[in-house]
């Protein structure tokens, strides 16, 4: 049975560690080092030390730890609070109360990613960004919605031990479809792994809370295709309410291209707009039944028909 493509990036990550920074990481390690803290539920400075100054890595130089000192007071007033043993049941707790000491959610993540990697994972833009995971309100909430979509993965592709596991699969993705070290493999089965795609749009599905009108100007960007046709939905819907509420009849049975002429004709609207109605018509049709005729100059024009 050939290799899922996930557990092939997990098999890959020394090597691509290596190519990248010259160095095998041996992340294992580093978990050896911090493993008493799991089992006596205290973290101390030393602890964050040991995971930055260490042979099995290359510590980020962005993430930079406060000095000694605030560490060091900031882990006493919170030691009350720093529960490492009922993690599950209080997870939000604990990233929160790390979150108060170190001010910084990636270094918050690195800290439990290696005490507890079984359910914790290394946060960054670019692994979230390749999930579309959600923003919360807080960086908080941003990592704990990136575990849940870790911990969606991993329950859904057997292979994997450890949320960290996903993780180091998901870094190595992101180095193979959008990194320096890409492979058309990797990007065709990302592209076509449908829980993947599913989870993805999950993650935007926020946008749909959003009116037509600003959500048809938000896939401008991205889609023009769907952004013409929500816009040219919009566009048809103010014409016809617009003759509904001028004219007080229905516009239920009457074409668009005569609902523009019927309110020019009864002074609603002048000659220009209609002129400019009726371009933005042709735009909306050819946006629902010749999409490939859409341009970029013209969908714009459309959405600048949906103005107040």
């Amino acid at each position: 049975m050939e290799e899922h493509y996930l557990l092939r990036c997990l098999r890959e990550y020394p090597d691509v560690t290596a190519i990248k920074y010259g160095k095998r990481y041996e992340l294992h390690r580093i978990e050896e080092l911090v493993a008493h803290v799991r089992r006596t539920g205290r973290l101390t400075p030393d602890d964050v030390w040991k995971i930055r100054d260490n042979t099995y890595w290359i510590y980020d130089r962005h993430w930079a730890i406060p000095d000694p000192e605030a560490v060091r007071t900031g882990l006493e007033n919170v030691s009350e609070r720093l529960d490492f043993w009922h993690h599950q049941r209080k997870r939000e707790a604990l990233v929160q109360t790390l979150y108060e000491v170190f001010r910084n959610i990636e270094i918050v993540s690195i800290i439990l990613r290696f005490v507890l990697p079984e359910h914790f994972a290394i946060y960054s833009p670019p692994m979230a960004r390749i999930l579309e995971v959600r923003r919360g309100h807080r960086d908080t909430e941003t990592y704990l919605n990136y575990l849940e979509n870790l911990d969606d993965i991993r329950r859904h592709y057997p292979g994997f031990r450890s949320i960290a596991e996903v993780n180091m699969a998901v870094w190595v993705l992101h180095e193979r479809v959008y990194g320096n070290h890409f492979s058309e493999d990797v990007r065709k089965a990302f592209e076509e792994d449908r829980f993947m795609e599913g989870l993805r749009l999950r993650n935007m599905a926020h946008l749909l809370d959003l009116s037509d009108v600003r959500l048809a100007r938000s896939l401008f960007p991205v889609n023009l295709r769907l952004s013409g046709q929500l816009a040219g939905f919009c566009f048809e819907q103010k014409v016809r309410n617009l003759y509904e509420k001028t004219l007080r009849e229905s516009p239920q049975y009457i074409d668009l291209k005569e609902l523009i002429n019927r309110l020019h004709g009864s002074g609603a609207i002048d000659g220009f707009r209609a002129g400019m109605w009726h371009h933005a018509r042709v735009i909306r049709n050819d946006a629902l039944h010749s999409p490939e005729k859409l341009t970029e100059i013209g969908v714009r024009d459309l959405l600048a028909e949906l103005e107040e």
